[in-house]
């Protein structure tokens, strides 16, 4: 009896319906030599929104610098503070602006546009007068960042930072105004012409004569058509001199 037991046992082969058949084992086996089909590559950012993630990067940036500015202290704007500030490593602060002159322009460009859209250095006397208005109303819209544009370390580096602009902007206005001036007049109608049309006549308005943005603007505006109309004169008369 328990000699044909063992026979049974010897001579028992599992069913396909046996959860422990061998075949699938061997099916597996089988394809083991085959090559995995590669998982396919993930589609492409489209360009407007890689375009849209990088702006919206370079725009917190110049808000965190921004911020540090109104934080008053002399060395605040560092690329260190400005990328802890925005929450981004500093790589990415200098692959935005490479160089602190870059991210100084960055910080007034920032500041532009928070004053209005459309704001910048003039490239006329067109665009200067376009702009005047709404550039003194948004001097208000800020004020506390504005002064420290002009009072802080800080600030007086970002303003520096664009002095080459700045001068060769207002130089190309009177030139084409008063072309008859000789340089060292055109030089000084330059600058004046510049500090009209700049947050320092703002300051000094509001601080001296409480005025507000809008009325320093119809102010300083009637000042630079003042001053124009008498450098195209000026330099009509000293055209016609023999």
């Amino acid at each position: 009896m328990v000699a044909k037991q063992t026979s049974r046992a010897q001579t028992f082969r599992p069913t396909s319906a046996d959860p422990t058949s061998a075949r699938p084992a061997a099916r597996t086996a089988a394809g083991a030599g085959r090559p995995r089909r590669a998982a396919p590559a993930p589609a492409p950012v489209p360009a407007p929104l890689r375009r849209a993630h990088t702006d919206l990067t370079r725009a917190r940036i110049q808000a965190a610098a921004a911020a540090l500015l109104d934080d008053g202290d002399a060395a605040a704007i560092t690329f260190k503070a400005v990328a802890a500030r925005a929450g981004v490593t500093e790589m990415t602060v200098y692959r935005h602006f490479p160089t602190r002159d870059d991210l100084l322009k960055g910080l007034w460009e920032h500041l532009n546009r928070a004053m209005a859209p459309g704001i910048g250095m003039p490239a006329s006397l067109a665009d200067l007068r376009a702009q005047h208005h709404a550039l003194f109303a948004g001097f208000d819209r800020i004020p506390a960042q504005i002064v420290a544009s002009l009072t802080t370390p800080q600030g007086r580096e970002m303003r520096a930072a664009l002095n080459a602009q700045r001068v060769a902007a207002f130089s190309a206005i009177v030139a084409e105004r008063a072309p008859g001036l000789g340089a060292a007049e055109r030089r000084r109608a330059a600058a004046i012409l510049q500090l009209l049309h700049s947050a320092y006549a703002w300051l000094s308005l509001r601080e001296q004569w409480g005025l507000s943005g809008n009325d320093a603007g119809r102010a300083t505006l009637w000042a630079i058509d003042t001053l124009v109309a008498d450098l195209a004169a000026r330099s009509t008369t000293k055209g016609r001199r023999p």
